[in-house]
């Protein structure tokens, strides 16, 4: 078990604990018995996809456990929840990362910016978008890295990464963890396209002045106005 992992383990004991949740609990969260949930707790086994996910339906934050970071609802979530489609989302994501970019530059002697991975999580969106084919195609190809690369990067033999490329399986805990250390790709993006990541935004948003914000938002509001109003029904 590599060090980075060793971390999401660590997070696991601190989630339980924070949470007041005996083992057996944290088990039902993750959708597994409770002697392989203490396996899981111990490191023995790995947290896989399908644990993330059932901890995530019951509220659980598997971002925090991937990157060691809490996420809660922001001030600009609502901004993409209202949008309608897949393309009307990515658009208003897109407008609110330049939005964030002009406050974040606004009254500064240096220019201040969000960091790099944001922009490209953003890549990563854009391309899932148009063209859909496989995350880890996209990744590869925005990072420019071979499939024996990104074995080396995710801990695995090629055989192995393979297979995660052709879908037959899924990222679990460790390789969503190496993935993040490694290239900063957000785990939440990789497990669900459609999630964007809007923590670094909603953290700098909230140390933005009044007047500042009251701006920003009048154009955060048109923007949204336009893309709702230009979307075609649920897709």
């Amino acid at each position: 078990m590599g060090q980075s992992y060793s971390e999401v383990v660590k997070r696991l004991q601190a989630y339980r604990r924070a949470q007041s949740k005996t083992q057996k609990e944290m088990s039902a969260d993750m959708g597994v018995t409770q002697s392989h949930y203490a396996k899981l707790e111990s490191g023995t086994n790995v947290i896989s996809y399908d644990c993330l996910r059932t901890f995530e339906s019951n509220g659980g934050d598997v971002y925090f456990l991937i990157t060691g970071q809490r996420t809660e609802p922001g001030p600009l979530d609502s901004y993409v929840d209202q949008c309608r489609t897949k393309r009307g989302r990515l658009q208003m994501y897109r407008m609110i990362l330049w939005s964030v970019g002009v406050g974040l530059s606004y009254g500064q002697s240096e220019e201040i910016k969000l960091p790099e991975s944001v922009y490209k999580n953003l890549n990563l969106a854009q391309m899932e978008l148009d063209l859909p084919e496989n995350i880890w195609k996209s990744i590869r190809r925005l990072d420019h890295i071979t499939q024996f690369q990104m074995a080396d990067i995710l801990g695995i033999n090629i055989k192995r990464y393979i297979r995660l490329e052709k879908e037959v399986i899924r990222p679990d805990a460790e390789i969503l963890c190496r993935l993040y250390s490694r290239l900063f790709y957000n785990p939440l993006l990789v497990m669900d396209a459609s999630c964007y990541p809007l923590k670094e935004c909603n953290d700098a948003w909230t140390a933005f002045p009044g007047e500042l914000k009251r701006e920003l938002a009048a154009l955060l509001n048109l923007a949204q106005e336009l893309i709702c109003g230009s979307e075609n029904p649920v897709k």
